[in-house]
């Protein structure tokens, strides 16, 4: 049954666009709450629209919206800066030239007859001269190329980050019953006879 004349019923919660309405209320209480800020300015507004897209008409689970507000804030500290790195490895993947993809590893070998310094027989520093340098140079095949980049590519890295906020909004899709309280004045016929509740 639809009250107040609502096309969805009513909930006892509010939905995500009550509490943060546009993105730069979302990034002054983002910058503004108290737990560190992990991800850039413009991830969390990137991460606003995102969130919005998502869970804009979802009503928040708790009853508490500051705490609901904590809980966003605690886990983008969380999981957010991953998130942002893998955004930003996947771009810089997306933007390697052929040139890049088809450069395989140098090793180089060098040879010291005459140190600068004598080496300890322990340790791991390298030599401060050399006397003679062996280059290896590789070079990836078209195929080898190609297909490491398309190991590494990843269609979407934000799908799980958004999941990590599922929990903190209702998963039943309906309208909730309103909250009944017992007072004094209720009459004990009616408590009895299960008579008068609706």
């Amino acid at each position: 049954m639809l009250n107040n004349h609502s096309l969805y019923g009513n909930y006892r919660q509010v939905k995500f666009t009550d509490v943060w309405g546009d993105a730069d209320t979302f990034l002054s209480d983002y910058s503004s709450n108290g737990i560190k800020t992990t991800i850039s300015q413009e991830s969390a507004k990137t991460l606003y629209y995102l969130l919005y897209s998502r869970f804009g008409n979802s009503v928040v689970a708790s009853s508490d919206t500051n705490r609901f507000k904590y809980d966003v804030w605690a886990t983008i500290f969380s999981y957010g800066p991953t998130w942002e790195k893998r955004l930003e490895i996947q771009e810089k993947l997306r933007d390697l030239t052929d040139d890049d993809l088809f450069t395989g590893a140098t090793q180089i070998y060098n040879h010291a007859y005459n140190p600068g310094t004598a080496p300890s027989t322990n340790t791991l520093d390298e030599l401060t001269a050399i006397n003679e340098q062996n280059t290896n140079k590789h070079k990836k095949a078209k195929m080898d190329g190609y297909a490491m980049l398309m190991s590494l590519l990843e269609t979407d890295v934000t799908e799980a980050f958004l999941d990590k906020f599922k929990k903190l909004f209702l998963k039943v899709v309906q309208p909730e019953l309103p909250l009944w309280y017992a007072t004094e004045t209720i009459d004990d016929n009616i408590i009895g006879d299960g008579q008068g509740w609706m």
